[in-house]
């Protein structure tokens, strides 16, 4: 279903998003994604290219514009559409106002929020020479309204908020062009590995959600036919907070 279409991971250069680079490669998907740091690209290419996979990287810091405009640039120089973009990347932070300084609360909102809007503006005209693009959001449960249940600071929670308003409005506005456009909650998960994960001894609740399951949820949205639109999709789980108090 997946073979044969080409994809645009942000943030592939380690943990999730580079599992997220994996998993579409051993669909048959070519990979193009981006990371900050070159060492970290070779690292995902290197896993991808062992297992037969077709994958590119590109530096890109999504905090400067300028890094933006030059990767967005350089995808387009293909005449092949995008079929795929996952907006993954964001910077984490903890903590409250008090105590971080004001670079990392602007890169927290720019590499989250604003990198995400102006990546994804830019990427438009390739991923409208595809006859069915998706667009997916990794927002966060951070995102959902009222949800408090987290250590995040308050600028991350703000871009996951504005992240979860910019991907609901897009996800009207592009289904008059059969761009499907979802956006994911994921509440705390972790990555135990690039192999399948099965886990049937636990019951809902006593351990962290496992970032298989999320890759599985995008797949199943990604297999869909065009007359399914599946805006949003939340996950219920515990937080990192909850299992410790429980330990």
């Amino acid at each position: 279903m997946l073979r044969g279409k080409r994809a645009v991971i942000t943030g592939g250069g380690g943990g999730f998003g580079q599992a997220l680079c994996v998993w579409l490669a051993r669909e048959g998907v070519e990979v193009d994604f981006c990371a900050r740091r070159a060492d970290d690209i070779q690292k995902t290419c290197s896993i991808i290219t062992a297992e037969g996979g077709i994958a590119k990287g590109y530096i890109c810091d999504l905090t400067r514009p300028e890094s933006l405009s030059q990767f967005s640039s350089q995808l387009l120089t293909s005449d092949k559409p995008i079929d795929i973009l996952i907006l993954s990347a964001a910077q984490w932070l903890s903590g409250t106002l008090d105590d971080q300084p004001d670079t990392e609360i602007i890169n927290t909102i720019s590499s989250g929020l604003t990198g995400s809007i102006l990546l994804t503006q830019a990427l438009l005209p390739g991923l409208r020479r595809s006859d069915s693009a998706d667009i997916v959001s990794i927002i966060s449960a951070c995102g959902i309204p009222n949800f408090t249940d987290s250590i995040a600071h308050p600028a991350f929670f703000a871009s996951k908020h504005g992240l979860s308003g910019f991907t609901t409005k897009l996800s009207q506005l592009l289904s008059e062009e059969n761009i499907r456009v979802t956006g994911l909650y994921p509440p705390d998960f972790e990555l135990t590995g690039l192999d399948t994960f099965v886990d049937n001894q636990s019951r809902m609740g006593e351990r962290l959600m496992n970032g298989r399951s999320i890759w599985e949820t995008i797949r199943f949205v990604l297999a869909q036919p065009r007359s399914c639109h599946i805006s949003s999709i939340y996950f219920q789980g515990p937080t990192r907070e909850d299992l410790k108090v429980r330990g």
